[in-house]
């Protein structure tokens, strides 16, 4: 008996499954999916403001005990079951279905998330290239610029005292 019968999943639905054009392609997805805003910006911010590397060794242990162990299960998963995560779980344990619609409750939220720093991103990539450019004034301090962004990039000078939308 072969493993997919084991399985339970048919030879014909194993040949017709997309595949990645190569490990490449994988890896760079891999690695697109993982890297996100709080790696690029929010950590080096906490690195400089709390002390340098007390906060790398941590991170760095998190990454190799935790990161790491979690993304070689999550694929070593997927390729054996040939499913996504509500498929996965459920195979496990029908009681496990919701791990896996967590998942995509996850994702989604992140989705609503993200969209709001991507908007927040283009509106300041175009307004750099306006007539009145900000940052093209001389002697801008950082009080400044920090006032500039929350008010013009992300909006909060529209917002009342009590920082509720008027």
């Amino acid at each position: 008996m072969s493993a997919e019968k084991e399985r339970g999943i048919e030879s014909d639905a194993v040949d017709t499954r997309e595949h990645w054009s190569s490990r490449a392609a994988f890896y760079f997805a891999a690695v697109g999916s993982a890297v996100g805003y709080g790696n690029v910006w929010r950590f080096p911010s906490l690195v400089y403001e709390f002390g340098g590397g007390a906060f790398f060794i941590p991170y760095l242990c998190a990454l190799f005990f935790i990161g790491i162990p979690i993304l070689a299960l999550e694929i070593s998963l997927g390729q054996f079951y040939r499913t996504g995560h509500v498929g996965i779980f459920g195979s496990i344990h029908a009681r496990l279905r919701g791990v896996g619609m967590s998942s995509i409750a996850c994702g989604y939220i992140l989705v609503t998330y993200y969209s709001m720093l991507i908007a927040w991103t283009l509106n300041a990539f175009f307004d750099s290239f306006g007539p009145d450019n900000f940052w093209t004034q001389e002697q801008v301090t950082g009080a400044e610029a920090k006032s500039y962004f929350y008010d013009e990039i992300i909006g909060m000078s529209s917002l009342g005292s009590d920082l509720r939308p008027t």
